[in-house]
């Protein structure tokens, strides 16, 4: 049985979404993004079947008419360091016009031997120093280069899914920009997160500085209207975990598996699979509420039917918006190189709505309640709701773990506040409280037992439970 909660949508709505068709005969959509319709009604020449990276681009182009309806099927893998002669871009590709090179840019940040070499008169030792005080300039250029080829612009009004005879559909290395635009479908496929080539090391983030990447797999901005369907997301063998630690910190060169800021609203992301990812999903990206049109009022997503394993953080992470977070199933492990740091993430301001999620953490050491305090992570949020979550097979309450952690992080900013003579700082202002105001969703939706979620997941999310139809 499964319980049914109505919040205000009419039947006829649900009933006018696009078809959906799942190995476990799921066929709802749900939530805050229940409405969008894709490239539904797009005329015959603006249907597309791509094979490579060009094809790809020409038809999100559509004849020059990106923001109209369009489906665009996926045949193939489609890289996106592939050049218009479909030779591969690489690293001296994109660095071309620059005297960067890895080694010289790890070198740059030698200041020891920098200054050895301003001391000598040697000019081969002047020239060595002049192309290591080129190094930062010239990540910056490659890294440029490198955007412009693989970050594609998805217009409004965008359906892009599997072909129905493809034997595979995978995106490889491209940047998928849902930027300023709303009514957008991305369905059925696999997508190899973007590696960023030129990765960044700012000395000044943080107090120890921290390596930086440049690209989402998918990044929403300022944009509506978006349904993430039956995707499967993953950094491939490439994965974050595996790189090295240079000057004390991991290198990073993947960001976001899909990151939703700057005031974009009404997105649904549903029965994905998404594995082995750090940064997984930054919902609001500033504590300012300084971008776009601004994020209070919106960043409302539904995320519901979704498997997410070895994601250390972010599975969301939000700032401001409302998330309603139910059914899915996650897996995460204490244990190197995925070493879990939080799953749900209290930012300032947010409302976290989680219904029957099933989580996993290390079930063959850690209790229910031990688990529980690796769920929450405390962000400056006060907010969050949970109905009946199971964690490592007990139901420990979440909202108290939620509320000992912002009540923490509270008493930390009064004591810091009141030690520098400065105000404290609006968030810690606030009490602690699962009470969600009116529960102001806004649509129906199924919610299953906790027991029978890992079940139903498994059978549902990801790209290989994905059935092809109009």
């Amino acid at each position: 049985m499964h319980a049914l909660f109505t919040f205000g949508l009419l039947a006829s709505l649900v009933t006018a979404l696009p078809s959906l068709k799942s190995r476990g005969e799921e066929s709802d959509i749900w939530g805050y993004g229940a409405d969008t319709m894709g490239g539904a009604n797009a005329p015959k020449k603006s249907i597309f079947t791509v094979k490579n990276y060009n094809q790809l681009k020409t038809a999100l182009s559509n004849y020059g008419s990106p923001d109209s309806p369009k489906i665009i099927y996926l045949d193939g893998v489609i890289s996106g360091n592939t050049l218009p002669d479909g030779t591969p871009a690489t690293e001296d590709y994109y660095a071309r016009d620059t005297s960067y090179k890895w080694d010289l840019y790890l070198q740059s940040f030698n200041e020891t031997y920098k200054a050895q070499l301003a001391a000598s008169s040697n000019p081969a030792d002047q020239e060595k120093l002049q192309i290591l005080n080129e190094q930062a300039d010239g990540r910056y250029v490659a890294s440029v280069e490198q955007k412009k080829q693989v970050t594609l612009k998805v217009g409004a009004n965008t359906t892009i899914k599997p072909a129905k005879t493809a034997k595979v559909a995978r995106i490889e290395d491209i940047a998928l920009a849902v930027n300023w635009t709303s009514n957008v479908i991305l369905q059925g496929f696999q997508m190899y997160t973007p590696i960023d080539l030129f990765p960044e090391w700012d000395p000044t983030d943080g107090s120890t500085g921290n390596w930086n990447s440049g690209f989402d797999a998918i990044g929403i901005v300022t944009s509506t209207n978006i349904w993430l369907d039956h995707l499967t997301i993953s950094d491939d063998n490439h994965p974050d975990s595996a790189e090295p630690t240079i000057f004390g910190k991991k290198l990073q060169r993947h960001d976001g598996a899909i990151d939703i800021t700057e005031g974009s609203d009404l997105i649904t992301v549903s029965y994905n699979h998404i594995y082995n990812h750090d940064k997984t999903h930054l919902v609001g990206n500033n504590d300012l509420n300084n971008l776009g049109p601004g994020d209070i009022g919106k960043l409302r997503v539904t995320f519901y039917g979704n498997h997410w394993v070895n994601t250390k953080e972010r599975s969301p992470r939000l700032r401001f918006g409302t998330n309603h977070i139910f059914n899915n199933y996650y897996q995460g492990t204490l244990a190197a190189p995925n070493t879990l740091v939080y799953l749900l993430g209290m930012g300032i301001n947010s409302t976290i709505i989680s219904e029957a999620n099933v989580f996993e953490i290390d079930t063959a050491s850690l209790t229910s309640n031990a688990a529980a305090n690796y769920v929450v992570g405390q962000y400056k949020g006060h907010v969050l709701s949970d109905n009946k979550s199971l964690v490592n097979g007990g139901y420990p309450d979440l909202e108290a773990v939620a509320k000992t952690k912002f009540d923490t992080a509270k008493t930390a900013e009064v004591n810091a506040a009141a030690a520098a003579g400065r105000p404290v700082a609006e968030w810690a202002t606030y009490q602690f409280t699962d009470k969600v105001p009116k529960f102001p969703l806004g649509y129906d939706y199924e919610l299953k037992k906790a027991s029978d979620v890992k079940k139903w997941v498994l059978k549902n999310a990801g790209h290989a439970n994905y059935e092809w139809c109009d």
